[in-house]
C-alpha cells in the first residue's frame, strides 16, 4: 500500500481509538422537525434541519442545492427506498432496473450512475443510509424503516462525501430509538395482489440501553400477464419482500454515545417485462453524417426474416410477437425462474464530545447476494427455427451442386442433400446473472466550532470485494444467401436458388465471470469563516480530500470459452478534489450563494474486455454554481433557486460491445469517451396558502453539451471519429418537474386530523445509449414522457382505546398511463426491446400507534 494511505489508515485508526478511549458518551443527534408543517408559532413554514455539511443546520443557511424530505413526508409518500423519491427533487431521475428487481440508475443534474450493474464501475452518484456509503445501486433495496429524513444533495460532494459522487448524493437517515415505550402496526392491501404489514416496538429505556425493533412484509402480484405460466407470484414485476431493523442506543456520562443498527432485506420476484420493439430486417443502414463525414453503422442481423421463417413453441405467442412501441399486458415469457436478492447490513456510530471538539467514528459492513435465475429479454417465449452450423452449412442442397465443393466426399453426396437442416427451440436472448458484494467501510470525523469558525477534518477507509457469474444464451441471425454469394463464385446464386434456409441461427453460450476488489482511503478537511460572527452577513467555506483507490480484477471468462490462464489487473488512482463557497445573508431569510468544486469518480475495469485488461481512466469535473435561498411573506413562501455549469473530463459511458468480439452474444463496454459541459437551472418552493392548504413543487433543466465523444466503436478507416455532434446524454430527463397540493383539517377536539396530497410529476423522454453508430435503434427507443399523477388521503390521530389510529388511502399514476420507461438496443444481434413502468396501483392501510 502507498504510504500516504498508510498515515491516512494510521488516521483513520487513532481517531477511531480516541472516540472509544473516553468513559462518557452522549447524544448530539437532535430530532429534526417536521415539513412543510408551520413553525412553533403557527405562523410560518417550520426550519428544517439537516446534516449535509457534518453537522446540524438550518435547511436555509447550507449554501449548497439541497432537498430534504421530512418524517412526516416520507410516512404520507410511503417511501421506503431511492426508487420512490423519484420526481421529489429537481433535476433527479431514478430508471427502474433492466435485468434485476432492486437495482436502478440514479441520475442528478444529468450526470447518471451506471446502466449496468458491473462490480468494476462505480457509481456517480453517492447513496448512504445513516452515514454509511452503499457501493451497489442493487444493495440499496432495503425497504428502509424508521426514515427521519431523506437528504437529496445536488452537485459533486467531493470534499465531504469523497468519491463517486460527482453528480450528487442521497443520504437516508433513520430515527434514534425512544427512550419511552412506543410501538406501531400497520396492515395494507391494494390491487394486483398488494398486501403488506408492519411492525415496530421501542420497549424504552433498559439498564442505559434504549433499542428500536422493526419487521416489514410487502409482496404484490406482477402487472403484465405471462401466459406461459401459472402463477401471478411470478409474472414479470412481481415482488414479495421481508425486512428486519434493530437499533440500539446507550448514551453515557452524558458527553457521548454509542450506536448499534442491524437491518436485513430479502427480496424475491421476477424482472421486468421485456418486449420486442425494433427488430431489422438485414438491409444496410445508411451511413451517419458526423460534421460533414460519413460513418458507416454497424450491420444489424436479420431477425424479421428469421422470425418469419420460424414457429413458436406456443402459437398464443404468436399473436404478441410483432414488434412496436405497443403497451401488453399479456407476453410470452419463457423464463419464470425469478431472483432473489438478500442484503445485510451493520453500522456502529460511537460519538463523543470532549468539549473543544467532537469525535465520531461511523463503521460499516454490508453483504449483498443477488441470484437471477433467468431473464427472457425478448418477450417472444421459445421459437422454433433453423440452426445454423458449418458442418450442415450445404444440407438439403442438390447433389447436382454439392458435387462442385472439393471438400466434401463423394461418398457423403446423397447423405448431405438428403439431410434437412437442423433446428433450435430457444429465445433469441436470456441471461443469468449472480452477484455476491461485501464491503467494509470506517469514517472519522473530528469536528469543532468557535464563534468564528466551524470546523471539521476526518479520515475514510473503504474496502469492497465482488464477483459476478453471469451465463448469456443468445442467437445471432445469419443470412446464408450472404455466405455462398460471398464464398462460392458462380456457383453462388445456385445455392442462393437451392437454400432450403436462408436464415439460421448461430447459438452462442457464453460466460462473464470474474472477481473484482477495491479499496481506498482518504483524508479530507472544511472550514466555514463567519467573518462578522455567526450573526453577521458573510460566510466563506473551503474544504479539500485526497483520495488514494486501488482497483484489482480476476477474469475467469468473457466468452464462450474459459480463458486458458484467468487474467488479473490492477491499478491505482489518486485525486484530490476541493470546494470553495461563499454565501451572503442579506437579511435573517434571504441569502445568496456562490460555490465553485470538484468531484471525482474512480476509474476500473471492463469484464468484457479480452486480455491483458486495461483499466479505463476516472473521471473529472469541474462545478460552478449560483444560488437563491429565501423565505418570504412571514415565512409563508420558501423559494430556492440554483444556477450551475459542470465541466466533465474523460466521461465513462457505456456502449454495446460488437456481436463479433463476443462470439455472437451481447454485451457492454465502458469507454472515457471524452468531454461534456452541463449547464441546469433548479427551482424549488414550499408555499403556506390558508391555515387548511399548502402547496410544493420543483422545477429542474438540464442541458448536456458533449464537446468530445471517442471510442473504439466510432472510427472511419481505423482513425477515431468525434461523434460529439450526433451524442445524446443517456438516462438523463432534460426537464423535470413536481407540484403538490396539500390540504389538513382538524376533526374534532382531541387532535385528530385529515390530510390529503395530490401529486403531479413530470420527467421527459430519455435516451437510453449515447448515439446511433453502436446502437442504431437508439433514436426511435427513446423512453416516453412521463405524466404521473398520485393522491394521499390520510385519516391520522384518531383516538381508540389508548391508541391512535391511521387510516390512508393512496393512489399511484391515478391516470393509468402506460409509458416505455427502459429500452436495451441490441446491436448488431438486430433487435431492440423496451418494458413499461407500472400501470395504476391503489390500496388502503390501517395502523395504530401506541
Amino acid at each position: 500500500m502507498l504510504k500516504g494511505r498508510n498515515r491516512a489508515l494510521w488516521l483513520v485508526g487513532g481517531a477511531s481509538a480516541l472516540a472509544i478511549a473516553t468513559p462518557a458518551f452522549a447524544q448530539t443527534q437532535a430530532q429534526s422537525q417536521q415539513a412543510p408543517a408551520a413553525n412553533e408559532s403557527g405562523s410560518g413554514l417550520a426550519d428544517i434541519v439537516v446534516t449535509a455539511q457534518k453537522r446540524e443546520q438550518n435547511l436555509q443557511a447550507v449554501p449548497i442545492a439541497i432537498s430534504a424530505i421530512p418524517e412526516a413526508k416520507v410516512a404520507q409518500l410511503g417511501i421506503k427506498d431511492a426508487q420512490d423519491i423519484t420526481g421529489l427533487a429537481p433535476n433527479l431521475t431514478i430508471s427502474l432496473p433492466a435485468n434485476s428487481m432492486v437495482a436502478g440508475v440514479i441520475s442528478i443534474r444529468g450526470i447518471p450512475s451506471g446502466a449496468v450493474e458491473s462490480l468494476s464501475l462505480d457509481q456517480a452518484n453517492g447513496l448512504y443510509v445513516d452515514g454509511v456509503y452503499i457501493a451497489r445501486s442493487g444493495a440499496a433495496s432495503l425497504d428502509v424503516s424508521d426514515i427521519e429524513r431523506v437528504e437529496v444533495l445536488r452537485g459533486p460532494q467531493g470534499t465531504l462525501f469523497g468519491r463517486n459522487t460527482t453528480g450528487g448524493a442521497i443520504s437516508f437517515i433513520t430515527r434514534d430509538p425512544s427512550k419511552t415505550f412506543r410501538g406501531s402496526v400497520e396492515a395494507g392491501a391494494g390491487n394486483y395482489g398488494q398486501w403488506n404489514a408492519r411492525g415496530s416496538i421501542d420497549p424504552g429505556e433498559i439498564m442505559g440501553i434504549s433499542s428500536t425493533f422493526s419487521y416489514s412484509h410487502s409482496q404484490h402480484f406482477g402487472y403484465v400477464d405471462n401466459i406461459l405460466q401459472p402463477s401471478r407470484l411470478k409474472d414479470p414485476g412481481a415482488r414479495q419482500q421481508d425486512a428486519f431493523r434493530a437499533a440500539l442506543k446507550a448514551d453515557i456520562g452524558g458527553t457521548g454515545s454509542i450506536k448499534y443498527i442491524f437491518d436485513y432485506s430479502n427480496v424475491r420476484g421476477s424482472s421486468y417485462a421485456f418486449t420486442m420493439l425494433e427488430e431489422a430486417n438485414g438491409s444496410a443502414l445508411p451511413p451517419v453524417q458526423v460534421d460533414g463525414k460519413s460513418v458507416p453503422m454497424i450491420a444489424q442481423a436479420p431477425v424479421t426474416g428469421y422470425l418469419n421463417e420460424a414457429t413458436f413453441t406456443n402459437p398464443a405467442c404468436a399473436a404478441l410477437a410483432a414488434p412496436g412501441r405497443v403497451y401488453r399486458d399479456r407476453i410470452c415469457l419463457n423464463s419464470d425462474n425469478g431472483a432473489r436478492d438478500q442484503i445485510w447490513g451493520h453500522n456502529l456510530q460511537i460519538q463523543n464530545d470532549f468539549g473543544g471538539f467532537k469525535v465520531k467514528s461511523t463503521t460499516g459492513y454490508r453483504i449483498w447476494h443477488s441470484d437471477n435465475y433467468g431473464s427472457d429479454m425478448d418477450g417472444l417465449g421459445q421459437i422454433k427455427g433453423p440452426l445454423y452450423t458449418s458442418a450442415s452449412l450445404f444440407n438439403g442442397m442438390p447433389a447436382s451442386l454439392l458435387q462442385y465443393i472439393p471438400s466434401i466426399p463423394a461418398a457423403a453426396i446423397p447423405y448431405i442433400s438428403a439431410s434437412p437442416v437442423p433446428t433450435t427451440t430457444q429465445d433469441l436472448f436470456t441471461t443469468q446473472d449472480f452477484r455476491k458484494q461485501k464491503q467494509f467501510s470506517e469514517e472519522v470525523e473530528v469536528s469543532g466550532d468557535t464563534d468564528h469558525l466551524d470546523w471539521v477534518v476526518g479520515g475514510f477507509y473503504f474496502y469492497e470485494k465482488g464477483s459476478e457469474y453471469n451465463p448469456q444464451n443468445s442467437g445471432y441471425v445469419l443470412d446464408t444467401n450472404s455466405v455462398f454469394l460471398g464464398n462460392f463464385g458462380a456457383l453462388g446464386p445456385a445455392f442462393v436458388a437451392a437454400n432450403p434456409a436462408q436464415y439460421r441461427l448461430v447459438v452462442t453460450n457464453s460466460l462473464v465471470n470474474y472477481q473484482t476488489s477495491a479499496e481506498s482511503v482518504a483524508v479530507y478537511g472544511q472550514g466555514t469563516w463567519y467573518v462578522d460572527g455567526r450573526d453577521g452577513k458573510l460566510s466563506l467555506t473551503g474544504g479539500l480530500r485526497y483520495t488514494w483507490d486501488n482497483k484489482n480484477i480476476i477474469l475467469f471468462q468473457n466468452g464462450a470459452a474459459p480463458l486458458p490462464t484467468p487474467d488479473s489487473a490492477h491499478a491505482n488512482f489518486q485525486r484530490l478534489t476541493w470546494n470553495a463557497m461563499a454565501r451572503y445573508a442579506f437579511t435573517h431569510d434571504i441569502s445568496v450563494y456562490a460555490r465553485a468544486a470538484s468531484g471525482y469518480r474512480s476509474g476500473g475495469f471492463n469484464p468484457s474486455d479480452t486480455p491483458p485488461l486495461a483499466a479505463f481512466k476516472p473521471e473529472k469535473l469541474t462545478s460552478f454554481e449560483l444560488g437563491l435561498k429565501s423565505e418570504l411573506f412571514n415565512r409563508h413562501l420558501r423559494f430556492n433557486v440554483a444556477g450551475y455549469y459542470n465541466k466533465y473530463k474523460d466521461l465513462a459511458v457505456v456502449v454495446p460491445v460488437p456481436a463479433s468480439s463476443m462470439g455472437g452474444a451481447f454485451n457492454t463496454h465502458i469507454v472515457n469517451a471524452g468531454s461534456v459541459d452541463y449547464a441546469g437551472i433548479e427551482v424549488e418552493g414550499q408555499a403556506i396558502l390558508t391555515d387548511n392548504f399548502s402547496i410544493d413543487g420543483n422545477f429542474g433543466y438540464v442541458d448536456v453539451d458533449y464537446k468530445k465523444f471517442n471510442t473504439y466503436a466510432t472510427t472511419l478507416g481505423g482513425v477515431p471519429i468525434d461523434a460529439a455532434s450526433i451524442t445524446n446524454a443517456s438516462y438523463v430527463s432534460k426537464y423535470t418537474g413536481n407540484v403538490a397540493l396539500n390540504a389538513q383539517f382538524p376533526i374534532g377536539n382531541d387532535g385528530a386530523k385529515l390530510v390529503a396530497r395530490v401529486g403531479y410529476t413530470y420527467l421527459s423522454s430519455q435516451y437510453n445509449f449515447v448515439n446511433v453508430l453502436s446502437a442504431p435503434f437508439n433514436n426511435l427507443i427513446q423512453s416516453d414522457p412521463q405524466h404521473l399523477v398520485d393522491a394521499q388521503i390520510v385519516i391520522d390521530k384518531v383516538s381508540i382505546g389508548g391508541m391512535k389510529a391511521q387510516l390512508k388511502f393512496w393512489g399511484k399514476n391515478l391516470t393509468n398511463e402506460h409509458n416505455m420507461v427502459r429500452s436495451i438496443d441490441f446491436g448488431q444481434l438486430g433487435y431492440a426491446a423496451g418494458y413499461w413502468g407500472q400501470p395504476r396501483t391503489y390500496g388502503a392501510t390501517l395502523g395504530f400507534n401506541f
